[in-house]
């Protein structure tokens, strides 16, 4: 057996999923871990990870890799990805792929650790290391843009994080 390890919830993140899942029939999850975050959905929403060992009560629906969405094109309202862009391979391949399944003024939230939590963990393998801004730059290169400055208390606390914790931010829509 797994060892199982609680996740505390994070109020701002917690505080994301809330606003942005109103009113979306539809979210992906990707990299839903033992879905820590279930009940702040306001939506169905559909979890995928890499198979686990865990014996956890909510598990992926579906065993898939952010690389190789196994879903239609402009299928998802809302798509939430936790912690799982540092860790991808080809985050291009994968930021394409978020795209494709991402409906038309669809809403990505990305929540990443950034610099100064990727220094945290110096043993760890991290393929991708960035901060807000360049999380940001990033996905204007895969046709997405912010839509961060709509929220105004999202915007302030994203900026806060990413400058005194260990987190980057970004709330993106895609540009189709």
């Amino acid at each position: 057996m797994g060892f199982l390890v609680k996740l505390t919830k994070h109020w701002f993140h917690q505080y994301l999923l809330e606003y942005y899942s109103k009113n979306k029939s539809l979210g992906l999850d990707i990299g839903c871990g033992q879905r820590n975050y279930h009940s702040n959905y306001k939506c169905n929403y559909i979890g995928i990870d890499l198979p686990t060992y865990y014996n956890v009560k909510l598990k992926p629906e579906i065993c898939a890799e952010a690389s190789f969405l196994p879903f239609q094109d402009n299928t998802f309202d809302l798509l939430v990805s936790y912690a799982v862009l540092p860790m991808v391979k080809n985050i291009d391949r994968a930021l394409g792929e978020m795209h494709r399944v991402l409906r038309p003024k669809g809403c990505a939230i990305i929540i990443i650790m950034n610099l100064r939590g990727l220094a945290l963990q110096p043993q760890t393998v991290f393929h991708n290391r960035y901060n807000s801004k360049k999380l940001i730059n990033k996905l204007k290169e895969h046709k997405f843009k912010s839509i961060m400055w709509r929220n105004p208390k999202a915007l302030l606390w994203s900026t806060w994080f990413d400058r005194t914790s260990v987190y980057a931010y970004a709330v993106a829509t895609p540009i189709k």
